[in-house]
C-alpha cells in the first residue's frame, strides 16, 4: 500500500475510533454488495490481503445479504441468456472480459459470497417504517429515497443505517454510486470502493463530521456529559442573570461617564432641557491695549 493511502486510512480509522468507537470493534464487519464482488473478481483483487493492509492487520469478517446473492444469481442467468441469443451458439474466442464472460464473473462473485462471507438472511434485516404500511405489509409505492435501489441495495442501506448512526457497526463496500451517495448522507458509515484494482477507504463524510461536531458541542455544554438536565437548566438561568447584571453595570458606568463629561464641559442636567452655563464676558475693551488719545 502506498504511503499516501496508508496515511489517509489511518486518519479515517482514527476519526471513527474517537467519534464512533462502536464501529471499530474487533473483528470489523465488512458488508459487501454485488457490484463490489463483481468488480473484485473482474480485476482479480485479493480481497482478504487488501482489506488486512487497509485495516492495519486488524481482524475482520465479510458479510453478504441473501438478497445480494439472489441478485447475482439472477443477473448471471440473464447474462447467459443474452449471450446465447446474441451469439446464436457461436463463441467469440478472442473476447476477454467481454459480455460473454459477464455470466461467469457474476457466478464467481456469488460463489465468493457463499464460501467466504457470513450470510445475513432477509428476516434478520430491520424494517423501515417509511416503506411499510400500517399493518406491516410492504407499500406498493416505494420510498423516494429508494427509487433507484434494488432490493439488495435497500437491505444494505437499512443494515448500515440502523439507529441513524450505524448501530450494527458495518463497513460497506460498494461500487454503486446511488447507494454510496445515500450512505454518505448518514453519519458514521465507513465506505470502501475499488479504483480498478486499488482498494480505497473513503474519508469521513460531511454528515459524519457534522454529527461529531454536534456531539462535541453537547459535551462542552454539559461539562463532558457529567451534568444532568436539571443542572444544565440551573446553569443556563445563572448565566442569564449574570449577563443581565453585567449589562446593568455597563449602562450605569455609561451614565456616570456622561455626567462627568457634562460637568466637565459645562452642561447641567437640572431641568428638562440642558442649559449651558453663561460665560463671563468682558464689559469693555482692555484699556492697556488701547491707544492713548492725543492731547489737543
Amino acid at each position: 500500500m502506498r504511503h499516501g493511502r496508508a496515511k489517509s486510512s489511518r486518519r479515517t480509522l482514527q476519526f471513527y475510533r474517537l467519534n464512533a468507537p462502536h464501529i471499530l470493534k474487533s473483528p470489523y464487519k465488512i458488508l459487501l454488495d454485488g457490484t463490489f464482488l463483481a468488480a473484485s473478481i473482474r480485476n482479480k483483487v485479493p480481497l482478504r490481503d487488501r482489506f488486512s493492509k487497509t485495516l492495519q492487520n486488524a481482524e475482520f469478517s465479510f458479510y453478504v445479504t441473501r438478497s445480494t446473492l439472489m441478485e447475482l444469481g439472477n443477473l448471471a442467468e440473464e447474462a447467459d441468456k443474452a449471450t446465447k441469443n446474441e451469439g446464436k451458439g457461436k463463441r467469440n474466442y478472442h473476447a476477454t472480459n467481454s459480455e460473454e464472460d459477464v455470466g461467469a464473473i457474476l457466478r464467481m462473485a456469488r460463489q465468493f459470497g457463499l464460501d467466504e462471507c457470513e450470510i445475513i438472511e432477509t428476516d434478520d434485516i430491520p424494517s423501515d417504517p417509511s416503506t411499510e404500511g400500517s399493518d406491516g405489509s410492504p407499500k406498493k409505492k416505494r420510498n423516494k429515497a429508494f427509487k433507484n435501489f434494488s432490493d439488495a441495495s435497500i437491505d444494505i442501506f437499512r443494515l448500515s443505517t440502523v439507529g441513524g448512526k450505524n448501530d450494527f457497526s458495518y463497513f460497506v463496500a460498494t461500487q454503486d454510486d446511488a447507494l454510496s451517495d445515500a450512505l454518505r448522507s448518514k453519519p458514521h458509515v465507513p465506505l470502501f470502493r475499488l479504483g480498478r484494482a486499488v482498494l480505497l477507504l473513503e474519508s469521513p463524510s460531511a454528515a459524519s463530521r457534522r454529527f461529531a461536531s454536534g456531539v462535541e458541542r453537547d459535551k462542552l455544554a454539559s461539562a463532558g456529559g457529567l451534568m444532568t438536565l436539571e443542572e444544565r437548566r440551573i446553569v443556563d438561568v445563572l448565566k442569564k442573570k449574570e449577563k443581565a447584571k453585567i449589562k446593568e453595570e455597563i449602562e450605569e458606568e455609561e451614565q456616570k461617564a456622561k455626567k462627568r463629561d457634562a460637568e466637565q464641559f459645562g452642561v447641567s442636567f437640572g431641568g428638562a432641557f440642558s442649559q449651558r452655563k453663561k460665560r463671563i464676558r468682558a464689559k469693555g475693551p482692555n484699556p492697556l491695549s488701547c491707544k492713548k488719545r492725543k492731547a489737543s
